[in-house]
């Protein structure tokens, strides 16, 4: 029977819990075991939300059989085998983390847990086996400056990356790594990923590949519509915009909510926060940003970057001049807006929203 584990070295066997030995736990491992408590009782139904990060957090109902399915589909997807150790250091009320709970029960794996940090791997044991992790980007910027955490996650079988998207320089910065490390394409709704994107090695992709059984096409907008065994063979419509390869494969080119209308030119926000980052990388600028529409007499709709910190006149001059060459000069923010903090979502992901509540 797999074993419940905390950074301590502390474990207890999943069999051995219940509601009383729950309350003898370690703080760290109370709300996982009450996970798997309920799992164990037979629990047919388990409420997650949305992360939020484009508008109002919902509530979605995920049934027992499809949470074994998506478990499964995982292990066979990556080799993962009973007696696995998976590593935990996501929020279990979102399902990144609530999934690799999920995993350990249907799979039989253990599960090493530790709390949501920019380097969960600091506190563990550098001898501790640990076969599948799940990690967000600014998650693996911070170990990839630890060489203990290098170290650590070249001997699993593989690591996953999702959350938000990844910078240009984050995919470079991964090829120093020997285990394979996927981007993920996943939703609430269908219960974590549905495509993945490997990022280093000799055969790094720049498309999304879609896992078995999953079914994916676009609507009149070109955003992407997914059916699967967990979306009852149902068109799921998403607001994402993509480009379907012949293959099969897909390139993920934004949200259709982030597109903006500025003097009838239309512009993709993350296209233009793509390009504005190889122009930082390049200027050796290491700031958090991102770019926005906001309302304009004369445009509509003007462009804008909203940047954490401050830049002085010559250098915004000097990344001005770069970005025109790339873009032309109407896809250049119109004006930067420098802020004290960028808001997150629970998620960490960027909350474009409620930043610019604050802003405009």
């Amino acid at each position: 029977m797999p074993d419940l584990i905390s950074k301590t070295g502390y474990s207890v066997p999943f069999e051995k819990l219940d509601v009383e030995s729950i309350q003898e736990l370690p703080r760290e491992l109370k709300n996982v075991a009450s996970l798997i408590v309920d799992w164990q009782a037979g629990k047919a139904f388990f409420e997650l939300h949305t992360s939020g990060s484009t508008g109002t957090p919902k509530t979605i109902q995920l049934s027992r059989d499809k949470i074994e399915f998506s478990a499964r589909l995982t292990a066979s997807t990556f080799g993962l085998n009973p007696g696995d150790t998976l590593f935990l250091c996501l929020e279990t009320n979102y399902v990144a983390g609530f999934m690799m709970v999920m995993r350990a029960l249907v799979i039989g794996c253990n599960l090493l847990v530790e709390k949501s940090r920019s380097n969960p791997l600091k506190d563990i044991s550098a001898d501790q086996k640990i076969d599948f992790a799940s990690f967000v980007p600014i998650q693996m910027e911070t170990m990839l400056n630890d060489e203990k955490a290098i170290g650590m996650m070249n001997g699993m079988k593989a690591i996953l990356l999702g959350g938000a998207p990844v910078s240009e320089a984050l995919e470079e910065k991964l090829q120093m790594l020997k285990v394979p490390v996927y981007h993920t394409y996943s939703m609430t709704e269908t219960y974590t990923h549905v495509a993945v994107r490997l990022m280093n090695g000799a055969h790094r992709n720049r498309t999304y590949q879609p896992l078995e059984g999953v079914t994916l096409s676009l609507d009149e907008r070109s955003c992407l519509v997914i059916s699967s065994y967990i979306t009852d063979h149902q068109p799921l419509i998403t607001n994402d915009i993509v480009d379907i390869i012949e293959d099969g494969s897909f390139t993920w080119i934004g949200r259709i909510d982030n597109v903006i209308n500025s003097g009838g030119v239309k512009m993709q926000l993350e296209k233009i926060e793509t390009i504005v980052g190889q122009v930082f990388e390049k200027l050796n600028l290491k700031l958090n940003f991102f770019a926005a529409g906001i309302p304009d007499e004369k445009l509509g709709e003007k462009l804008v970057l909203v940047v954490k910190g401050e830049l002085s006149k010559e250098m915004v001059n000097n990344f001005n001049d770069q970005l025109s060459v790339i873009l032309g000069k109407y896809a250049v923010p119109k004006e930067i807006l420098f802020v004290k903090e960028i808001l997150k979502t629970r998620t960490g992901k960027v909350d474009r929203i409620g930043t610019m509540e604050l802003i405009v």
